[in-house]
């Protein structure tokens, strides 16, 4: 009698088990808390994780319930790779977060398709998912590829256990006659894929993997083999006059380059790139005549000049020759000395001037009347002149000042070298301690026993297994100068402070000057803070007593907030 009030009835509890089939899965997706792009995620990796740990049968509503998780994170999982790629100088905390929850998701995945089909090889003829067994063996492919193309983001090899589930994976495909079947592996993908393309891919991903590539290149690098995998075709037969690399299906690593005396067995797979070099000369050619990266299906990160630089330099790696590929060109010498690192752009300015020569009296008195404090600038705003106290304070400020440099000059870090060459140096450091390291960081090296600081930038790093980086250093300049910088001035307000204008006042900035050296063919250049850069530039440039007026040309290279760019000079002074 009392049934239509509300509390005289209870609510229906929500199921226990939100995966448990189809119907819950769906329903608990659409309540995921999806303005929380992390949150949601977070919530679907722990499923993922209940549901692996589970022990059910492994039959064909298991398994749609799994492919449903695994389209249905699908714009989460695009959300946080795009979070991660398009922040290069988060912090280590945040990267560290985002990095494990998408490497975590694929983990899962990879290890959820991969049950299924090892349930299906233990008894394919009792098996109700054989019809499905193609496609969760592409995505499973696809997720064991993600988790490598993740591990190269870090700079991390790849694990022998990795390498082997994927070459299984292969092997069961050719087995069963279906690695060349064309299969749709999302709903809302329009382009067909086969297992055969998928293994390609990331064994094509993995030949780039020189741990010397961005991040985002590497990414940028994945988008295009979704659709220029087709051109490859695994052999079972080497002929050396087409195949470029080889795999063996039966050892637990990756790819390598063919040689003429290789003889294949029956487990070698070795494929060609001819017609995948004439596709990439074709989105080349196709970049120079005008051609937008959109409509070439490049992605919207490809932006030139860089992005036909890439282009280049994949070129080298995959073509048959092997031409210009990245490697060293010169001979490494094992040596073990100590060498001091400082890794600020001011700070490495600070130390070559040090080394540079001494200042004569006349540029002395020349750089003494440019200085000028942003307390002198105030003063000249607000009273028309530099008031007695600020002139007490910047005097005082000026007696301390020694000791501050000295002090600051001093601050930078050591490391242990492990080798040499003509062109840079090896080493090996925390990762932890050492967590400003990132790939294309500018930084100041004097090695034990030498006379003065040189300038390098990191362009090889790779994690070790006990936790630490191996770093690769080219130099950039043997002898570089620090050097003044003084943007030029479309008008003046008539009031002036030692000969300086008090308004729109432009403080000189430092840069380090790069002589030419040995066979680079750039000429003389200049490296700066990136934010001070515009092309054709006008700046004022101040060295060793003597000043020119220069304009800036185009950039030969870019850091994380340095930039390195060719001069002209207008006029001797």
């Amino acid at each position: 009698m009392l049934d239509f009030l509300p509390f005289g009835r209870k609510k229906p509890s929500p199921p226990s088990d939100p995966l448990g089939s189809l119907k819950a899965a769906t329903t608990w997706l659409l309540e995921l808390p999806m303005g929380d792009t992390f949150s949601a995620h977070e919530k679907i990796v722990a499923a993922l994780n209940e549901f692996n740990e589970k022990a059910a049968p492994l039959g064909k509503e298991r398994l749609q319930v799994l492919m449903h998780l695994d389209e249905g994170a699908q714009e989460l999982q695009h959300a946080l790779t795009q979070q991660y790629l398009r922040n290069p100088r988060m912090s280590r905390q945040i990267e560290s977060r985002l990095w494990n929850e998408v490497f975590s998701f694929h983990w899962q995945m990879a290890r959820g398709y991969h049950m299924f089909v090892m349930a299906y090889v233990g008894n394919p003829n009792g098996s109700d998912i054989r019809h499905d067994i193609p496609l969760i063996t592409a995505r499973a492919l696809r997720h064991f590829a993600q988790q490598a193309k993740w591990r190269y983001f870090r700079y991390e090899t790849i694990g022998a256990k990795l390498w082997k589930h994927v070459h299984n994976l292969y092997r069961l495909s050719e087995y069963e006659e279906f690695e060349r079947k064309p299969l749709l592996l999302y709903p809302l993908c329009p382009r067909r894929t086969t297992c055969a393309e998928e293994y390609l891919q990331l064994l094509s991903l993995d030949v780039l993997n020189t741990n010397s590539l961005f991040p985002k290149q590497i990414e940028m690098a994945d988008l295009w083999l979704d659709t220029w995998a087709d051109t490859l075709k695994l052999e079972r037969d080497y002929d050396p006059q087409r195949h470029v690399f080889c795999v063996n299906l039966g050892e637990d690593k990756g790819p390598w380059r063919a040689r003429k005396l290789f003889t294949a067995d029956g487990m070698s797979r070795c494929w060609g790139t001819d017609a995948l070099m004439e596709r990439v000369a074709q989105a080349k050619v196709a970049l120079q005549q005008g051609e937008t990266p959109a409509r070439l299906g490049l992605g919207e990160d490809c932006r030139l000049p860089s992005c036909l630089e890439l282009i280049e330099r994949i070129t080298r790696q995959w073509s048959s020759t092997g031409e210009g590929r990245v490697r060293r060109s010169q001979e490494r010498v094992a040596r073990v000395k100590m060498i001091d690192v400082a890794k600020d752009f001011l700070e490495i300015c600070a130390l070559v001037k040090q080394d540079n020569e001494a200042l004569s009296p006349r540029q002395k008195e020349a750089e003494q009347k440019v200085r000028i404090s942003y307390e002198e600038m105030l003063d000249m705003r607000l009273y028309g002149f530099v008031t007695q106290r600020t002139q007490d304070k910047l005097q005082r400020a000026g007696q301390e000042k020694p000791v501050e440099q000295a002090q600051q000059v001093a601050h930078h870090e050591r490391w242990l070298m492990e080798n040499e060459s003509s062109g840079g140096f090896g080493a090996t450091v925390d990762s932890v301690d050492n967590d400003w390291v990132r790939l294309g960081k500018l930084v100041g090296l004097k090695p034990e026993r030498s006379h003065n600081w040189v300038v390098g930038v990191i362009r090889r790093l790779a994690l070790l297994e006990s936790g630490q980086r191996n770093v690769g250093i080219e130099i950039l300049a043997k002898a570089p100068v620090t050097v003044a910088l003084k943007a030029s001035k479309p008008r003046h307000s008539g009031y002036t402070v030692d000969g300086i204008d008090a308004v729109d006042i432009v403080l000189p900035v430092s840069a380090l000057y790069l002589p030419p050296a040995g066979e680079d063919k750039r000429g003389v250049s200049l490296i700066m803070d990136s934010v001070e850069y515009a092309p054709g530039r006008h700046f004022e440039l101040s060295a060793r007593s003597r000043n020119y007026s220069i304009a800036l040309g185009r950039v030969i290279e870019k850091g994380d907030n340095w930039l390195r760019t060719s001069f002209e000079i207008l006029q001797k002074k």
